[in-house]
């Protein structure tokens, strides 16, 4: 069996350059642009990498960007503080509220502060509801990444089909911290067919083995780079890498007085080949394409307030 590696450049570059378009004919109709604050942590090891890159990515697309970064003894008082500002501020249409924050710092508490026409990631509370209820027709824009995952099978041709076992495999950290864990659940309603079963399992679980072996389709989100092993898997299992760890940095082979990210998911790509039918691998994967996604989410924020979209 040929493990597919499914990447996400090329749906990336198309969603970018659409943003990107439909921006430039706001503007030159309007004569505004859409404006989008992002706030992070300084301390967070991808920080230096992550956060640039979305400023070049926003700025490029045609957002003006304010950028907040904070230091991790910052107090939850000067948090909503920031973000009553922008809430308030007429010019920014998207607040983007980097993950994971410090640990005194609530995080539910915080993104709830987020005024919900500006909170574009989907995980406010209210959006996160009416992802889990859809009758109650209150979600401002699509959650990032169940909708990335859609787009990047619906590209590759990737079908879940009726009864295929999901398997969601956690550290403690993202089961134990409130807004993490609703994340996860509600990404996981959004993007498992309701007639497949599914199960979160912490990676530490005695029974993990058995578990992701009953998997056809694993998602796993861990901090501890290439966790998984290529014996506990089933054959033919899809898999769906998602958080991104900094291993280390090497010197750039273009210039080598700069130093280049090395990021790792938690499964060895190459470990499971022939093994998988297919992989979203980690780096190149989902989430390269929910950048893209989460823009095209700040575009609306602005259609909104052009009041060019509905309720």
């Amino acid at each position: 069996m040929e493990t597919q590696i499914i990447k996400g450049e090329l749906i990336q570059e198309k969603i970018f350059t659409d943003v990107k378009n439909e921006i430039t004919a706001l503007q030159e109709k309007y004569h505004k642009k859409p404006g989008i604050a992002f706030i992070g942590f300084a301390h967070i090891p991808l920080s230096k990498y992550n956060i640039p890159f979305h400023v070049q990515m926003a700025q490029a697309a045609g957002f003006n960007v304010v950028t907040e970064l904070k230091p991790e003894n910052t107090p939850e008082d000067e948090m909503l503080q920031l973000i009553e500002q922008f809430n308030n501020n007429n010019d920014i249409h998207a607040v983007v509220l980097f993950q994971p924050l410090p640990a005194h710092l609530n995080p539910v508490r915080i993104i709830n502060a987020i005024k919900q026409e500006k909170e574009i990631e989907g995980f406010h509370p209210q959006n996160m509801l009416s992802t889990l209820i859809p009758d109650l027709q209150t979600e401002k824009y699509p959650m990032c990444l169940p909708t990335a995952l859609y787009e990047m099978a619906k590209e590759a041709d990737l079908h879940f089909s009726k009864d295929m076992e999901w398997v969601f495999v956690l550290d403690d950290e993202f089961i134990t911290n409130n807004l993490t864990h609703m994340v996860v659940k509600c990404a996981a309603s959004k993007a498992v067919p309701q007639d497949c079963p599914s199960t979160f399992i912490n990676k530490s679980a005695a029974n993990l083995v058995g578990t992701i072996k009953r998997a056809d389709v694993l998602v796993v989100v861990t901090k501890y780079p290439e966790y998984i092993q290529a014996e506990w898997l089933k054959p033919g299992v899809c898999i769906i890498d998602i958080y991104s760890n900094l291993v280390k940095e090497v010197p750039s082979k273009n210039d080598p007085d700069k130093l280049v990210p090395v990021i790792r998911g938690g499964v060895n790509v190459a470990s499971v080949q022939n093994i998988a039918s297919a992989i979203l691998p980690i780096p190149g994967g989902l989430m390269t394409v929910v950048l893209p996604i989460l823009l095209r989410n700040g575009l609306i924020a602005f259609k909104n307030s052009l009041g060019l979209t509905g309720p």
